[in-house]
């Protein structure tokens, strides 16, 4: 193909002396041309913008607004704030940085990074469930300590957490498990053992080394029996849970 007139030629034409003879009957006027000029219509006939350049560059620009969107999505994440400070304060920011400092029109960039809410909780649900499937998949091959925490939230409702310690790459990592709801709380339990939390516990029980007149004649006898033996007045010290739960006790001093 002439590189001046973008006439295509066939293969017979190619023949140095036809192209001569070709620039000097349809261009006599480039006929004193040096190298130089036609290398330079070569380069522009490459670097012409093309159907598929076109393309290629649209796509370019949608994968940067989606690779910007997953990275403030993930920024998001870990700072803890809510998603929706994406849409409410993040667009808005970046608008007012591309007008006011690099003086370039903000609609045609911000179009192309999707931020708004659902978007960014897809976002993060997303990369949540690949860090989950790694770190399940890294645990079933390597060795790792557990620990448990219970936490009550304001509205009396009980969380499991569990954290996971192990060492990757040379270095300690610890990491949330998962975080569950119990689905009996503090709540449920008060109203199944409410008898239990109201019941009143003798003196005598808490403390019997201390006074005992309240007590009815027969557990007044043996709390005195009991007072004078020493070697059990000495166990009484780790407190009276596990002073009252010794095999002995019922069996020697069986108070009711």
């Amino acid at each position: 193909m002439c590189l001046l007139c973008n006439k295509v030629l066939g293969n017979d034409s190619v023949k140095p002396s036809k192209l001569q003879d070709h620039l000097r009957r349809c261009h006599p006027d480039k006929t004193e041309k040096d190298l130089k000029y036609f290398q330079t219509l070569k380069d522009k006939f490459q670097k012409r913008p093309t159907l598929d350049r076109m393309f290629a560059s649209t796509s370019q620009r949608n994968d940067d607004g989606l690779r910007a969107s997953y990275n403030i999505s993930l920024l998001i994440a870990k700072s803890g704030k809510p998603h929706t400070i994406a849409e409410k304060f993040i667009l808005p920011a970046v608008e007012e940085v591309l007008k006011t400092v690099l003086h370039k029109p903000a609609c045609d960039i911000i179009e192309r990074i999707p931020l708004s809410n659902n978007t960014v909780e897809r976002r993060i649900d997303e990369m949540s469930s690949d860090i989950e499937s790694f770190l399940c998949n890294y645990l079933q091959t390597t060795h790792f300590s557990i620990q448990l925490d219970e936490s009550t939230l304001p509205d009396n409702a009980a969380l499991l957490l569990a954290y996971v310690r192990f060492i990757m790459n040379q270095e300690i990592y610890e990491e949330l498990l998962f975080a569950r709801t119990l689905i009996t709380d503090t709540k449920d339990f008060e109203s199944r053992f409410e008898d239990i939390l109201t019941m009143v516990i003798p003196p005598w029980i808490i403390n019997p080394y201390g006074d005992v007149e309240e007590a009815n004649v027969i557990i007044q006898e043996e709390l005195t029996e009991l007072s004078t033996n020493e070697e059990l007045k000495v166990q009484f010290k780790n407190g009276y849970q596990q002073f009252w739960l010794q095999n002995n006790i019922p069996v020697t001093y069986p108070v009711r």
